[in-house]
């Protein structure tokens, strides 16, 4: 089991790194700050990431896309993105729009707000 963290607030990266450490001390995680980082990875890496479990945990407002922008450039390019990896949005937001905006995406696993707890992720990753 692989995760990545995407989100460009480094204290919430922290904090959601140890969260998961806390559960699985070997898994490997990845933590972006730079959502085009995040994505230039995944087109980097396709083959390797279709062949891995990936638990992604995605910030929705960041600067440089936002989450459903990281979204529809991740699934332009690799249609079966949401089907090969366990994408969760991960957010403060309250907008109720960006909920509806999230259930469009076919495949999502889950809206989850900050900050992941231990309990989240121990349903998560069951």
């Amino acid at each position: 089991m692989n995760c990545i963290l995407i989100d460009d607030d480094a204290i919430f990266n922290y904090v959601h790194e140890k969260t998961i450490r806390n559960l699985c001390p070997d898994c490997p995680i990845k933590t972006y700050l730079s959502s085009k980082q995040a994505l230039s990875f995944f087109f980097e890496n396709i083959q390797d990431a279709v062949d891995a479990q990936v638990y992604i945990f995605l910030d929705i407002n960041m600067p440089e896309l936002t989450g459903f922008e990281f979204l529809d450039q991740a699934i332009a390019v690799i249609p079966d993105f949401l089907n090969q990896h366990k994408v969760y949005i991960l957010t403060s937001s309250l907008n109720d729009k960006d909920k509806q905006k999230a259930e469009t995406y076919l495949g999502l696993k889950g809206y989850l707000e900050k900050p992941l707890d231990k309990e989240q992720l121990m349903q998560i990753f069951e």
